[in-house]
């Protein structure tokens, strides 16, 4: 015949087999056994249950709820106090009422413990509110079994939030921390998963052999009181038999709740095993584009002001070098915008500090964390409608230009553009110093790179402010072309050099940049389709041009011609003739003519020595005649100029020649 045993066994082995299923037949199971646990407890008859169906209110001016004596202290720091509702409230009332929870550990999880407490599930609701005028946090280093030397005060701040080491705000999902979590998390479940159901066998087992113990005695129960005669002659064999089975009660009511409290924690151990073995699967899932999508992850914080401090709590700024302000990050955006996207008016954006560093690179490190070198692969990109770099020096508390003062920008590649959003240059760029020194040398000074400046029309100017050109141009180079050629090296354009005095020179010089002597093995090469020298036009003439060398060649390949005046007298080398030519010409010294020589009209000398001598037609003195003299005929050809001068070609000038 079955008993009440057997229903708990039945109850307890539908428990057991149902401790893998998901989290609603759970709480089905236990709310069946939950009866069978109210009878268990009411049979045991263990310490004292109070029960109301409607209310049960306790009342007295102070209340110590504990394992405390009469005067409320504890007899031991053992003891449990569980409060288990569906809604748990605790007010201090009044405008002095307080509530105050103190403990060596708090904890506070927004989880469902469950009817029994064991299981901890997360509800779309979990959420923990705390609402006040003014709420501390408040976090103190205190040595052990010491005091908190200073208690959590406001001061008038609605949030404060303190500590005397670290404080850490997260707004951020996890891949790979949430995977090492759940793996150490599913070691440890899955270990303690193996020796809870063990130890839930165990429990069952123990149930069940009470339960045939206690079944056993009931049967052997059963023959002596079929009616009251056996029973008068029995009496004392039941009595032991009775008092057996009630000594035995107690033990099987124990193994009861203890078999269901195992089996509830296994069940719940599973539950989390599910829950995050189905987790890892989804996290598995999103690992592929967790570093390209967006978490959704954000931390707001909104204040009319915002201060960022690096300082101790007695309110000093550090200076120590550790002492920093750190914000790391693959984005950066400081904007000072309206919500429409416009700027605010008069906003602005200051920096101030001793030093100021910008970086688009970072530290390349080996496997061992060691640093190998630096790494700069980014960008800096400033844009304004105006742009002002000053480098300020500090004169009597003013922040003006000084001596000391200065501003360096120093890289392997530079560029200054000023150009349209085409592309196309445009606008200007202006460099205003009283000093300029452009240099591409290495560290010891020597000059190594190249200069190059691009342009349509360059302009290099020393002017002061009206104008007047006043200072002095230095271009000093081991080689130094100046070229105006289009792409295929024609020659283009013009090249003008105008000053009061202009020198051209291929010497070496002292250290002041003297004429020292000429430089050994020099040239100097001046050619043109057309040269002109010494004159621009009649009005601009030069008064005197002298050409001295130690060996001077005019070569003319078709002419070659030297004129006084407008051809007054001049000498002509062409067609292999040479000529000289003027109203009077004297040869001085002794003088050779080698060749057939014609005189086409008189020729007067003081001597003549002939060693031979020929007269065509006559030969006439005035001492000797011989023969009758016939006048040659007179000479056809005449004596021109073959080359006239003409004006040098005029230089064009640049517009807006004044100080721009």
């Amino acid at each position: 015949m079955a008993t009440i045993f057997d229903d708990w066994k039945t109850a307890l082995d539908n428990f057991q087999l149902k401790v893998s299923n998901d989290l609603k037949d759970i709480r089905q199971q236990k709310a069946e056994i939950q009866q069978l646990k109210t009878e268990i407890f009411n049979k045991v008859a263990q310490g004292r249950f109070i029960r109301d169906d409607q209310r049960l209110v306790l009342s007295a001016p102070e209340i110590i709820i504990g394992n405390v004596d009469a005067s409320g202290m504890l007899y031991s720091e053992q003891g449990a106090i569980v409060i288990r509702g569906q809604r748990v409230g605790v007010e201090g009332v009044g405008e002095h009422g307080v509530i105050e929870n103190r403990a060596p550990k708090i904890s506070q999880i927004a989880v469902d413990p469950g009817p029994d407490g064991v299981d901890a599930v997360v509800r779309s609701c979990s959420s923990i509110v705390s609402q006040a005028k003014q709420i501390t946090i408040q976090s103190n280093q205190a040595a052990e079994n010491g005091y908190f030397s200073r208690s959590p005060k406001a001061d008038g701040v609605s949030v404060c939030i303190h500590s005397d080491k670290t404080v850490d705000i997260d707004a951020a999902l996890s891949v790979e921390a949430r995977a090492s979590d759940i793996d150490e998390q599913l070691t440890n479940l899955n270990s303690a998963v193996t020796s809870q159901t063990l130890d839930a066998g165990e429990a069952v087992l123990a149930v069940s052999t009470l339960t045939t113990q206690m079944n056993g005695l009931l049967a052997l129960q059963d023959p002596l009181t079929v009616n009251e005669l056996m029973m008068r002659t029995t009496v004392t064999e039941l009595d032991d038999l009775t008092e057996q089975f009630y000594n035995l009660l107690p033990t099987i009511y124990n193994a009861m709740e203890t078999a269901v409290s195992r089996l509830s924690r296994l069940a719940e151990t599973k539950r989390r095993i599910k829950v995050l073995t189905d987790e890892k699967t989804e996290l598995d899932q999103a690992k592929a584009d967790f570093d390209t999508k967006c978490t959704d992850a954000v931390l707001h914080v909104n204040a009319e002001q915002m201060f960022f401090k690096s300082a101790d709590g007695d309110g000093k700024i550090r200076t120590n070098k550790e002492a920093s302000i750190s914000v790391q990050t693959g984005k950066v955006d400081v904007t000072t915008l309206k919500p429409d996207g416009t700027q605010i008016d008069e906003s602005h954006v200051n920096i101030n500090s001793n030093e100021v560093n910008v970086l688009t690179g970072y530290e390349k490190k080996n496997e061992n964390g060691e640093t190998e070198g630096n790494v700069m692969d980014g960008s800096f990109t400033v844009c304004s409608k105006t742009v002002l770099f000053s480098a300020y020096g500090d004169n009597n508390g003013d922040f003006v230009q000084t001596a000391d003062s200065s501003f360096d920008i120093s890289m392997e590649n530079m560029s200054f553009l000023s150009r349209d959003k085409d592309g196309n240059a445009a606008g200007k760029f202006r460099v205003f110093a009283n000093d300029q020194a452009y240099e591409t040398c290495d560290k010891d000074g020597n000059s190594t790179g190249s200069f190059s400046v691009r342009a349509k029309d360059t302009k290099i100017q020393s002017l002061d402010k009206d104008a007047n050109a006043t200072g002095s141009l230095t271009v000093k180079a081991e080689k130094m072309t100046l070229a105006s050629t289009d792409k295929s090296g024609k020659a283009i354009g013009q090249f003008s050099l105008n000053s009061k005095d202009v020198f051209v020179k291929s010497m070496d010089t002292d250290d002041k940049g003297a004429d020292k002597s000429l430089a050994a093995g020099g040239n100097m090469v001046l050619v043109a389709e057309k040269m002109f020298v010494g004159r621009t036009d009649k009005d601009n003439t030069s008064k005197e041009l002298q050409l001295s060398s130690d060996k001077t060649g005019v070569y003319g390949t078709t002419t070659a011609e030297i004129q006084q005046g407008e051809a007054k007298s001049l000498v002509q080398l062409t067609g292999g003739k040479a000529v000289v030519g003027g109203n009077n010409v004297d040869i001085y010294g002794s003088t050779a003519v080698i060749g057939t020589t014609d005189f086409e009209d008189t020729v007067y000398a003081p001597e003549i020595v002939v060693d031979n001598l020929t007269a065509k037609t006559s030969f006439k003195s005035k001492n000797i005649s011989d023969g009758v003299g016939i006048p040659g005929s007179p000479p056809t050809d005449k004596f021109s100029a073959k080359l006239s001068q003409t004006d040098a070609p005029k230089a064009k000038t640049d517009e807006g020649e004044g100080n721009n």
